[in-house]
């Protein structure tokens, strides 16, 4: 069989369940080994940028600025998936702030 199977646990469906247990029966059945391993997934600033509707230069200002974390690869900058979430979450609550600030100066007129 001699074949791979890439999965995110942190959006398991019921669909990945039945696809890891056919995986792993199908190798139980040809007497393979598996083998289990890990790794962060790391994104370039250019898909961050574009995952967040914004260009690479202003991700690389927010990398500088330290707003964002990134880990350098060689010369080049890439941010984890979690960090990204991270950071999607943070700019996803400031607008939500903004949002609700601005209606209650509309609504009360402060």
């Amino acid at each position: 069989m001699s074949s791979s199977l890439t999965i995110n646990p942190a959006d398991l469906s019921d669909d990945d369940w039945e696809a890891i247990q056919a995986f792993l029966n199908a190798a139980k059945e040809n007497g393979e080994l598996v083998e289990l391993s890990s790794r962060v997934e790391l994104l370039t600033p250019a898909e961050v940028a574009r995952r967040l509707g914004m260009s690479r230069s202003t991700v690389l200002r927010r990398i500088a600025d330290g707003d964002l974390t990134a880990t350098k690869v060689g010369t080049h900058h890439r941010i984890s998936l979690a960090e990204f979430e991270r950071y999607s979450h943070e700019l996803m609550r400031r607008m939500a702030d903004a949002s609700a600030a601005d209606i209650e100066v509309e609504l009360l007129g402060e």
